[in-house]
This record gives C-alpha cells, structure tokens and sequence, in this order.
C-alpha cells in the first residue's frame, strides 16, 4: 500500500500538544524524527484513500511544510522499526518492538513481541500503560476479560500473562484485529478470542466478564457507557477500566459515570491523558 508522506517542521515543546490532538483524531501514522542535531521534524502518512482533512489542516495551518512525496508502507516504516528497542513496559513486564532484539531483557522478565505497523501502536502511548496499570490491580487467576479497542493487543497479552481464564478482544478496524491476530500468533497465545466489532455489537448478552477494558477516546468511551449491553455483560462487582481520557474531558466522563452504577475504585494520570478503574455495583 502506498501513503502521502507530508514532513512538517515540529517546533520545540509542540511535541505533546501535537500527540495529544493526534490521539483525539484517532491518527496513528505518524513518525517524530529525532535527530542529533538539528531541527526536528514530524512525518505524516496520509492514505490517499481516506483523506484525513482535519489532521492535514491542523498541520497545515501551524507548521511549515518541507517535503511531500509518494511513499510505500514498507519504506517509511523501515527507519522507525529499526530504531525500537526493547523496553520495560511496566515493572517486569517488557515489550520487544522486534522479536529478534532483546538485549538488555531480564531472564525472569515477562515478555510482550509486537510488530509495528501502520494501526498499530508500540505500547509507548500513556493510555496503554495507563490502562495496564489499573488492570494489574484487579485482574487475578480466572478473570473473564474483555478488551474494547484491542488495537496493539497488549491489554489482552498482559490479561493473559496474569493468568485470566477467558479473554475476548475486540477492535472496530479489521486492520487492528488482523494485527491482534498476528501479535498473540507471534506471542504463541492460541486462547485469545478476537472479534471485529463496532464497541459490543458482536458481544453476545450471555457472555460475561469480570474485566472489561476500554482504551479508547472519550466520544466512544461515552457511547460505550450509554450501551445497555454494558450492564448485562460485565459480571456483579465486576471492574470497568476506562482509559484514552484527555485531561480537558474528564469531567464528561465523570459526569456520565455518576448515571450508572459505578464506585470510582482508582484513578491513574500521566502526561494530560487519564484512566480510571470503576466497580460495578450490586
């Protein structure tokens, strides 16, 4: 598949303001060049097939443009592949951005491989690990375990590795499932079910689960919470993690929070973006 390269120069302290407007348009092919010296740049791949006018005008109308090209996939993922290395995700749990390099992990480390890609993140974003840090409170030996928005999959690998009973991920983008796929197969994880669903429309209302996860943005999160389905699915005490909260839109999700009948167990914050774990009622 072929892209639109579009490099834009990145002013200094932008860095987060531009991620976070990226994360809120749900924009995942882009590339922040770092270099030793010099000025630093962001690289843009636009799929010609599905304009995305927003994310080109919001660029458009505050950085200077340097270069547009034709590009294919394979060629502006090259240089940012290689230049991931392992990294410790949270405390024993490390990611591997290439399977085949892994110096620097600990023997005892629990380990997550992943292939980069484009709808396909790396686990570096704070939502992830946000989220990651709320379902190491709960998740235990058995949990049912729904993931919404599975994308990278490492929600569902991290459910796993602590041992969860049954785990069902889901993702509205058939790119992300077929990614999910791909990671659990690299991972030799056989027992994760993956489903290509709009939020729980594919969710049956006789499943049941003790966890369910949602890393995702607020808009969605705030559909997800209106679904009646939610309810019916999510087990007597269960645990809701939600996570993908931009700091400016917390009081929405709050606000909807306190129409259900959720206790606010914990609240996790890194970097403007926020995740809260909630507890059913009974």
């Amino acid at each position: 598949m072929n892209f639109i390269e579009y490099i834009f120069i990145l002013p200094e302290n932008q860095e987060e303001d531009v991620e976070t407007f990226l994360a809120i348009n749900e924009f995942q092919n882009y590339y922040i060049d770092k270099p030793t010296k010099g000025q630093e740049a962001i690289k843009l791949y636009i799929n010609p097939n599905y304009q995305e006018q927003e994310v080109l005008n919001f660029f458009e109308d505050r950085f200077e443009l340097i270069s547009k090209k034709e590009i294919s996939e394979q060629e502006w993922l090259k240089p940012w592949v290689e230049s991931l290395k392992p990294f410790e995700f949270l405390e024993n749990i490390w990611i591997l951005p290439d399977p085949e390099k892994s110096e620097g992990v600990p023997k005892n480390a629990k380990i997550i491989k992943i292939i980069p890609g484009t709808a396909f993140g790396t686990g570096l974003h704070p939502t992830t690990k946000l989220a990651a840090k709320n379902l190491l409170k709960v998740i235990g030996e058995g949990a049912e375990v729904l993931d919404v928005g599975t994308g990278t999959g490492i929600l569902s690998i991290i459910a796993y590795l602590f041992n969860a009973k049954n785990i069902v991920a889901i993702d509205y983008d058939i790119l992300a499932v077929e990614k999910a796929i791909e990671t659990f197969n690299l991972n030799g994880i056989e027992n994760i079910t993956v489903k290509q669903s709009d939020l729980l429309s594919n969710i049956d209302n006789s499943e049941k689960f003790d966890i369910i996860i949602a890393n995702i943005v607020v808009p969605i999160l705030l559909r997800l919470l209106d679904d009646e389905k939610l309810d019916n699915i999510l087990n007597d005490n269960g645990y809701l993690i939600l996570s993908g909260i931009n700091a400016e839109r917390e009081n929405e999700i709050l606000s909807k929070i306190t129409e259900h009948e959720y206790n606010i167990i914990s609240r996790e914050e890194d970097a403007g973006w926020i995740s809260i774990l909630l507890q059913k009622r009974i």
